[in-house]
């Protein structure tokens, strides 16, 4: 697997750029040396519309076989996802892929979205469609600007930088400067979403994905619209960790609804029946996942992981239990 990288938050890319702007090497005895004594950089970022559909993937591997992928798996004409594969196996990669050279593989990543893969937003009534958003040649992610001309249109597959996007210059130094354009972007493209629009669906869009690439760092975090937050977040791309006053707090605030459906979309991806025997699984998703993107809230406020287990296992539970009961009806 090629998987696609995790998009974290504004307040995880803060914290990165800090980081690796304090970096200063290591000591004799291997450990990091960090001195804060220069500005922090101003970095222009690039926003591109997020799309609500399911990770989808193309790899060239260097003896020139194709690989298909799901964010979770490699795909196969039996066990495909959405029918993306299905769909790829009667498009022309040699003719997506030409001219990209490379070593060890090169992977093309978008979104597979349109009419039965997510619903809710404006793209879920358009016809199936994949938006490439990301190009990576062996280990490394490179800047789409110079990958627009990756598309083929008259074979539903789009590029991203072919609809609206952004830019907005962030100063690390004082990035709640920066908060306001962030909200204003996303609001915008909750309320409608300009590729919905450009293809003739009105409706609410997802959110705005930022990026920075340069020679030595890739950032990258996700601005959703209210309707799309998997957390309840007091204000979108916020700039601290927020505030919880006990567990119970912390899970009404993180084990929300879409955070509960979003692992559903997960079960079904992975081919897990939507049956009790699977209800564990179901739980350790949402469990990895609160952990994962909201570890710097959990270090925060002094939340134990393991006693948190049990409260995420409840809500998640009672969610699941609900939701395949309903299937049965």
């Amino acid at each position: 697997m090629k998987n696609f990288t995790d998009i974290g938050q504004f307040r995880n890319v803060i914290r990165a750029v800090k980081s690796h702007h304090d970096y200063i090497g290591k000591d004799e005895n291997d450990n990091p040396i960090y001195r804060n004594d220069t500005p922090y950089p101003t970095i222009k970022f690039r926003g591109t519309i997020k799309l609500h559909g399911t990770n989808a993937a193309v790899i060239k591997y260097k003896d020139g076989h194709y690989e298909y992928q799901s964010r979770e798996r490699v795909l196969n004409i039996k066990e495909d996802n959405k029918c993306f594969m299905l769909n790829m196996l009667n498009c022309d990669m040699d003719k997506l892929f030409s001219g990209i050279e490379f070593e060890e593989f090169c992977g093309i990543y978008g979104e597979w979205v349109g009419s039965g893969i997510q619903g809710g937003t404006a793209l879920s009534r358009v016809p199936k469609m994949w938006v490439i958003f990301a190009v990576r040649i062996d280990n490394t992610y490179q800047d789409m600007a110079n990958y627009k001309h990756l598309k083929i249109e008259d074979q539903r597959i789009f590029n991203i930088l072919q609809f609206p996007y952004y830019e907005v210059d962030i100063d690390f130094n004082n990035p709640e400067d920066s908060q306001n354009k962030l909200v204003d972007y996303t609001t915008s493209v909750e309320k409608e979403c300009p590729v919905g629009k450009y293809f003739g669906s009105q409706g609410v869009g997802e959110g705005v994905v930022w990026e920075h690439i340069n020679d030595t760092a890739r950032y990258i975090f996700k601005v959703k619209g209210e309707k799309h937050q998997n957390s309840k977040v007091k204000k979108l791309a916020t700039v601290d960790v927020e505030a919880v006053k006990n567990i119970k707090e912390f899970v009404e605030y993180a084990v929300t609804e879409n955070r509960m459906l979003q692992g559903i979309d997960k079960m079904v991806e992975l081919r897990k029946p939507l049956k009790p025997p699977t209800t564990g699984d179901y739980i350790k998703w949402v469990y990895d996942d609160v952990i994962k993107e909201e570890q710097d809230t959990i270090v925060k406020n002094g939340i134990d992981p393991k006693k948190l287990n049990s409260y995420v296992a409840k809500k998640a539970q009672g969610f699941w239990f609900r939701y395949i009961n309903e299937l049965t009806y």
